[in-house]
């Protein structure tokens, strides 16, 4: 997967909006958003991962048997910001 896909993308427009009106946003709040719901669960822990190992969330995550288990996102940094203006 990489960041340009469209489950990362939608993600981050997503958590982008999100975070706007909230302090934080659950990987259960991403599953059920309306652009998100089209992607299997695992693709959407995949992406989450891959989006804050790349600086673009702040978010904490928690592991187990190789599947993401939790995730709560606090924040888009700099890069993150950068990175949505091309979408």
């Amino acid at each position: 997967m990489q960041l340009h896909d469209p489950c990362p993308v939608s993600i981050m427009l997503f958590l982008n909006e999100a975070l706007k009106s909230k302090k934080s946003v659950s990987f259960n709040e991403v599953m059920a958003a309306p652009g998100c719901k089209k992607f299997p669960v695992k693709d959407i822990g995949k992406a989450l991962e891959l989006l804050r190992r790349n600086g673009l969330v702040k978010a904490a995550s928690k592991f187990g048997c190789s599947e993401l288990l939790e995730f709560t996102a606090t924040g888009i940094t700099e890069a993150g910001r950068e990175f949505l203006k091309g979408h």
